[in-house]
């Protein structure tokens, strides 16, 4: 398993939620406290937005611990962004510890053309950002039924070897052309179908096995992140933390507006104590966050074929 953290809303520097806060992402990559295992220590990446100089995502990927990058401790003050993803990795039981199966990951090919070179479709999937928290069920069986329902595009996409990028592969795929310019609802809806698509795979390999898929997906301008868990396996936590504003001025305790909703945070486990900040997500919901920092949290519904 791992952890994650997502923020949305007004610029700030990325160090004041990566390691300002007491039980910070970094504080998870050693203390995990809503999992078995507290460590998260299989490699870990950071992806933000500058839509100023691009609309595609900036990536840090290490497979070393988070908790040993001293790059990226340098380099976080510098950085002002009004949206990031970090993951701290847990790798499951028979997948490799490398960079390409570091989180998150962001769509497209992963090919270096230029930018005026690319169709539209694919300059749309290299928006993305994506990771997750969890397990597929029957993950080595699943993974050889999504390669086979995928198009060469999307086939050859994938790079690593986790049951993540591969649900990823089929959340794009469910995007289809819709991914030149995505509303909410249309990155929630493949989403939801790639659920739908990933768990009628397993269910046809293995009745009995368990998923978790904790799914948080971006395309810059907003948010969608599930907590969902096959009946009679445990879910995952999840977390939506909103205020007017995350940033410390200085030593980080709370925050200083914390009854407004400019800025949201959607993480594994709450960055800091305040009852008035967090709420937890419920098991089986997803969340939206609009690209005007509009939060929604709604059940999630599945329709497994046969």
């Amino acid at each position: 398993m791992c952890r994650f953290v997502a923020y949305h809303g007004p610029p700030m520097e990325l160090d004041e939620l990566l390691y300002r806060p007491d039980h910070s992402i970094i504080d998870q990559s050693m203390h995990a406290e809503e999992r078995r295992e507290p460590l998260n220590g299989d490699g870990w990446g950071v992806g933000w937005y500058d839509r100023e100089r691009s609309p595609e995502p900036a990536l840090h990927k290490r497979v070393r611990p988070a908790w040993n990058d001293d790059n990226m401790r340098h380099v976080s003050p510098l950085i002002e962004t009004s949206l990031y993803f970090a993951h701290v990795r847990a790798a499951s039981p028979g997948l490799s510890v490398q960079q390409l199966n570091c989180h998150p990951f962001t769509g497209g090919t992963g090919l270096h053309e230029r930018d005026a070179d690319l169709d539209p479709v694919e300059r749309g999937r290299r928006r993305l950002l994506f990771m997750h928290n969890g397990t597929l069920g029957a993950h080595r069986e699943v993974i050889r039924r999504v390669r086979e329902s995928l198009d060469d595009e999307f086939y050859f996409g994938i790079h690593g070897s986790t049951d993540s990028e591969h649900a990823f592969a089929v959340i794009q795929d469910e995007l289809g052309r819709d991914v030149v310019d995505p509303s909410l609802d249309d990155l929630a809806a493949a989403v939801h179908a790639a659920l739908e698509r990933l768990e009628t795979f397993r269910a046809e390999v293995d009745e009995e096995a368990g998923t978790q898929a904790n799914f948080c997906l971006t395309d810059g301008e907003s948010i969608v992140a599930t907590r969902y868990a096959t009946p009679g396996t445990a879910a995952q936590s999840l977390y939506v933390g909103e205020a007017g504003s995350f940033e410390s001025g200085g030593e980080f305790c709370s925050t200083p507006d914390p009854e407004g909703t400019a800025a949201t945070i959607v993480a594994s486990e709450a960055l800091f104590e305040n009852d008035r900040v967090w709420r937890a997500v419920p098991r089986n919901h997803r969340v939206t966050v609009e690209p005007d920092g509009t939060v929604s949290i709604d059940p999630i519904e599945l329709d497994l074929a046969g």
